[in-house]
């Protein structure tokens, strides 16, 4: 039974490999990407639909929520995919430091914007992690936007550590 699938990230690396995979296997994929060009590229290569949104802009991920959701009644699976390692911290325009925003903080407001849906689907949710989580996280849930003793290796190993336990919440409250 071909699934609706939405994967963030993938207009590039792993996003769009596993795009192309799905759409091969006989799935319904929407490629999400930050870049326009490049995310239309495999929009255009699969002749699926695709959106556009930098999750260094949260305005953007609501935006890209009522996209979805009008475009997509049914979400069978989500793929929080998007995210970047980045060199020297910056706070973005909402406020959030750059790493924590883009790897934790989109994924999680997408998520939670799009839940009715998810729910109603009885969707899976699927967190790109890395073994950053497990090696270089540090969280001091006083300084969540890594203020203090800035690394990019431990900002971004503690946003995708973030996104391991909110993946375990999720399973919690939903499962």
């Amino acid at each position: 039974m071909p699934k609706t699938v939405v994967i963030t990230g993938a207009s590039d690396g792993t996003g769009a490999a596993a795009a192309r995979r799905l759409v091969d296997g006989g799935h319904h994929v929407v490629v999400v990407g930050r870049s326009a060009a490049k995310t239309k590229a495999v929009a255009d290569e699969l002749g699926v639909h695709c959106f556009v949104a930098d999750f260094a802009h949260l305005h953007q991920v609501h935006t890209l929520a009522a996209q979805l959701a009008d475009h997509c009644p049914r979400i069978d699976v989500l793929v929080n995919n998007a995210g970047a390692i980045l060199g020297d911290r910056h706070v973005t325009a909402d406020g959030f430091e750059e790493t924590f925003q883009v790897n934790y903080l989109a994924p999680f407001l997408l998520t939670n914007l799009l839940l009715d849906t998810l729910l109603a689907s009885q969707a899976l949710v699927l967190q790109t992690s890395s073994n950053a989580a497990r090696l270089s996280a540090r969280v001091d849930l006083d300084d969540l936007d890594n203020a203090r003793n800035y690394s990019p290796v431990r900002a971004y190993g503690n946003a995708k550590l973030e996104l391991v336990l909110f993946t375990r919440e999720l399973h919690d409250r939903y499962h």
